[in-house]
């Protein structure tokens, strides 16, 4: 939701936005904070993304539901949007993506360094166009990625954002080899493991990906199978994804022996078609 800065270390700490924690508690919703890089008058976007009724058949996108309120009203309207009963507007999924990059500086520095200042580059040059809104957003997690970004409805995450790379996702145009390590995955698959097998085919199929419904498995013996439908219909990728190195998290400005937490990465291989139907 469009709620003002400074924020603090956690969006969770504004005292205003406490009933809209409370409601979001257990939901798996996560809230983030957005400012808008193009000017507009005293009332305030609260959106919610979230599966839609036929998520069960696999995701590729996000259903979107929006209202607009004056801001001493938006927590009251978010609360009515998150139930259910507010009269959202709002273009088709299809028609409008939302870029969200991170520019939390009081969560972390390079985030508001790096994120703060590709924004408003983007701002200036009016990337996207009529179709494309640009906000800062706050934390979204990776900051040694930054600058990070989430692209909405399609729900994918990016490391090491430029204004290059953001023009070629909104497009999705040009050649993908000099993005692949800076795709995060996509937050509307079930896990890390099932993201992992789609980025490998992601460099097989490109851009159409994001266009198809995807639904993906863990089996019992380490395994992991994803089921493409649209462009690339009816192909099924299986691979073993496997636990490798135990990496340090860096933290912005700080040598790497100094980092206190860590992440295994995640080995994909073998990546195979089973079936097509």
């Amino acid at each position: 939701m469009e709620w003002p800065l400074p924020w603090p270390h956690d969006l969770s700490e504004v005292p205003e936005l406490a009933p809209l924690v409370s409601a979001l508690a257990g939901t798996g919703i996560r809230l983030q904070g957005l400012v808008a890089t193009w000017p507009h008058g005293p009332e305030r976007h609260a959106i919610l993304y979230r599966p839609g009724d036929e998520a069960s058949k696999g995701f590729d996108h996000f259903e979107r539901r929006e209202v607009v309120a004056p801001l001493d009203d938006l927590v009251a309207a978010a609360l009515e949007l998150l139930e259910g009963r507010a009269s959202a507007i709002g273009a088709e999924p299809s028609q409008q993506t939302d870029i969200l990059i991170c520019g939390h500086g009081r969560r972390d520095r390079c985030c508001g360094a790096l994120g703060t200042s590709l924004a408003l580059e983007l701002a200036a040059g009016g990337v996207g166009g009529d179709n494309t809104r640009l906000w800062r957003t706050s934390h979204t997690g990776g900051h040694r990625f930054a600058p990070t970004m989430i692209v909405l409805p399609e729900a994918t995450v990016w490391a090491s954002a430029d204004a290059d790379m953001v023009e070629r996702i909104i497009r999705r145009g040009g050649a993908l080899d000099d993005l692949m390590p800076r795709y995060r995955g996509c937050s509307g698959l079930s896990s890390p493991r099932v993201q992992a097998l789609e980025r490998a085919v992601l460099a097989e199929i490109g851009w159409p990906l994001f266009s198809s419904i995807r639904r993906g498995t863990e089996h019992p013996d380490g395994s992991v199978t994803l089921h493409v439908e649209g462009p690339a219909a009816g192909t099924t990728w299986e691979a073993t994804v496997s636990t490798g190195r135990v990496l340090p998290v860096p933290v912005c400005g700080q040598p790497i022996d100094e980092a206190t937490k860590s992440e295994s990465e995640l080995i994909v291989d073998q990546v195979r078609r089973t079936a097509l139907s």
